[in-house]
């Protein structure tokens, strides 16, 4: 004991350099959060990213943000005499001191003041082991830099920088983390019972949650709320709450984008509803097929200036983001491309029949019902007017392959933007999705008569193609598109508004209704009805354009109303001359023909109208050959036969059955 009074009286006499305290100015400057957040265009939270493995600290919280609970039960548990002392309780301190040189049993004395000159300055802070407790000097220091502190500092930014920089449980730094991770509320919600476990912690942030408990309820008594000790018990199960899941995890695949250091509060133009109706439709409409689906995402553009307004990455946080990652080769996509070619060249229009089928099957169909339900001819036929729009759909920001007969490979982004033109007057912009962020000026890609023509189409509700099960009832004016890519097993289905538009990607290996075409036409109703905006208005009609009543030789069609350039406005609309026959027929076997019996030993001839030699000969699911006329000697059996261009559009297509022959059946 002589010696311990000796080193006290020694410590007591000695001086000891320390450096000096920050201000508060200093020490909130430098505070970094350690994790970055994604904001939503009003400022609401989407997403957050941890960038600091050390520490886990939240944004700085003002002392009025704190609740009184919060404030009260720290003052009460760790230094009651707060408001009356100059940096140290010298009752507590001494008696701390006493206690400790004749008992092996530690008592700290600390007070709120001292605890935060420790966290300031590593000379005199606790040590960072298990049990570590400071030396006498250092202790006789802290008390110094405490009175240092309450000279420069005022009560209420020393409780302030307290609060904030507090370690709690493991690597939780302040309380904004202890209440965001242990109660999911900010600290401005804590109630009497969290407020009073939270502050139990600070003695030993690592002990064990029923101690700590204990501690809690003990302090409860002395403050005269001894009733609270059960529900302070049953919350003491949080304490141990897994301590590096995201607070907010609406939009991780863009803030995995675009955050990329601890501290940032990056405002995007996303908007929070949008974000959660997409969010929720997507995994409400897939969540029964879960598991064939391999990729689901969702975009979601401003028609005004093509702002991103949802961003949907797939269905869980921890898969690649399909809104970008995932490209698909999509055949369909030169379409209304190809269409708003030709009526722009002004060698077609709405009403221009085309022989999409051989003769005798009912071939021709008009350019808008061509475009609401598109069969294997459609793109042939379509390209017998206008070449393929190769440019546009670079302008719009598609890839092309090197390969000019290969279909357009693009991702969900890509395919949005490539179509919002014809739904927004043709004109394009570049998406962006963050608020300060470059604005590319709009570029004009179709004529805004042109670009009527094809969304009208588009939109027509009379037409009930495969696009009609896009339909919402009480969405109003619906551009709708419906693409698969050339294994079938992707899908985009697109709607555009007077206000957003909406594409949606599935792929996977499902069937029937689980495919990949049910799953993303379904998603699409779901997510555009929770978005739930004002049934859509149709656009104004741009000059250049005359509407008259136009009738069709042979009667294919009824006659209808119909939307034309001026100049190309005609009131009975037949097959060109020379269209009686599509470019690309399959001529043996013939259309109708459904059982073949050749001889033994003697090949199938198949044989196509096929003038630049492109056509490919394709039969359960193999490449049999190229050009107008092949031999085929396959076994007996069904089979379905295909002409497909080189990109895999199909062309036109038989199925039969093939038997043979032999000689003795002959004699």
């Amino acid at each position: 004991m002589w010696v311990r009074l000796g080193l006290l009286a020694l410590l007591l006499c000695s001086a000891t350099a320390r450096a000096e305290l920050p201000t508060f100015e200093q020490v909130r400057a430098a505070y970094r959060p350690s994790d970055a957040v994604l904001l939503d265009r009003n400022g609401e939270p989407l997403a957050d990213l941890r960038f600091d493995p050390k520490v886990r600290r939240f944004e700085w919280v003002p002392l009025a943000q704190f609740s009184p609970s919060l404030r009260e039960a720290l003052i009460a548990a760790e230094d009651h005499r707060f408001y009356e002392h100059e940096g140290v309780d010298w009752r507590a301190f001494i008696g701390s001191l006493w206690h400790n040189l004749l008992h092996d049993n530690k008592r700290g004395g600390s007070t709120l003041t001292m605890q935060l000159a420790g966290l300031l300055d590593p000379a005199i802070a606790l040590p960072n082991v298990p049990g570590g407790r400071r030396t006498y000097a250092q202790k006789w220091d802290q008390g110094l830099a405490a009175q240092e502190l309450e000279q420069r500092w005022t009560k209420a930014q020393i409780l302030e920088a307290y609060l904030n920089l507090a370690p709690f449980r493991g690597d939780l730094q302040g309380v904004h983390a202890a209440s965001a991770v242990m109660f999911g509320k900010p600290p401005s919600a804590l109630d009497r019972p969290e407020a009073l476990l939270i502050t139990a912690l600070l003695p030993s942030p690592n002990g064990r949650a029923e101690r700590v408990a204990k501690r809690a309820c003990a302090r409860a008594r002395k403050m005269g709320v001894g009733n609270l000790c059960p529900r302070v018990t049953a919350l003491s199960s949080r304490l141990d709450a897994p301590r590096n899941r995201p607070r907010y995890t609406l939009a991780p695949h863009l803030a995995q984008r675009v955050l990329h250091a601890g501290g940032a509060h990056v405002t995007s133009t996303l908007d929070s509803a949008m974000q959660q109706a997409a969010t929720t439709g997507l995994r409400e409409a897939v969540q029964a097929a879960a598991r064939h689906v391999s990729n689901a995402a969702v975009i979601v553009l401003d028609q005004g200036d093509a702002s991103v307004r949802a961003w949907v990455g797939g269905i869980d946080a921890n898969t690649a983001d399909a809104v970008t990652n995932v490209r698909s080769q999509l055949p369909a996509l030169w379409l209304p491309f190809a269409a708003a070619n030709a009526i722009e060249r002004r060698s077609a229009t709405a009403a221009s029949l085309f022989a999409t089928a051989p003769v005798g099957d009912a071939p021709w169909k008009s350019l808008r019902t061509t475009l609401q339900q598109p069969d294997p001819g459609t793109l042939a036929a379509l390209l017998t007017l206008a070449e393929l729009p190769i440019e546009r759909l670079r302008q719009v920001g598609v890839e092309m392959p090197r390969d000019s007969t290969a279909p357009p490979e693009a991702n969900l982004l890509q395919v949005a933007q490539a179509l919002r033109p014809l739904s927004s007057g043709g004109t394009w912009q570049a998406a962006r999705w963050l608020s300060d962020g470059p604005v590319v000026a709009p570029r004009r890609i179709w004529r805004s008569d042109v670009s009527f023509i094809v969304a009208d189409t588009l939109a027509d509700p009379t037409q009930r193609g495969q696009a009609a099960e896009l339909m919402l009832p009480d969405a109003g004016w619906q551009a709708l598109w419906w693409m698969s890519d050339v294994s079938g097993e992707r899908c985009i289905a697109y709607s555009a508004g007077e206000r957003v538009a909406v594409a949606v990607l599935v792929s996977g290996e499902g069937s029937g209704a689980e495919s990949p075409a049910r799953l993303a036409a379904r998603a699409l109703r779901e997510i555009v009805k929770r978005i739930g905006l004002p049934a859509s208005r149709a656009p104004r009609t741009p000059s250049g354009l005359v509407q008259g009543v136009v009738a069709f030789e042979p009667p294919v069609e009824p006659a209808r109303r119909e939307w034309f350039l001026r100049g190309t406005e005609v009131g009975l609309s037949a097959p060109p001359a020379n269209a009686y026959a599509p470019a690309h027929v399959i001529l043996q076997p013939a259309s109708g023909v459904t059982r073949i019996t050749l001889r033994a030993g003697e090949a199938l001839t198949l044989e196509a109208r096929d003038p630049a030699g492109v056509g490919h000969w394709w039969a359960e699911g193999e490449l049999l050959g190229e050009g107008s006329q092949i031999l085929w000697a396959p076994p007996a059996g069904h089979y379905r036969i295909e002409l497909r261009a080189a990109d895999g559009t199909p062309l036109d297509q038989r199925e039969f059955d093939l038997e043979y022959q032999d000689s003795a059946d002959e004699k």
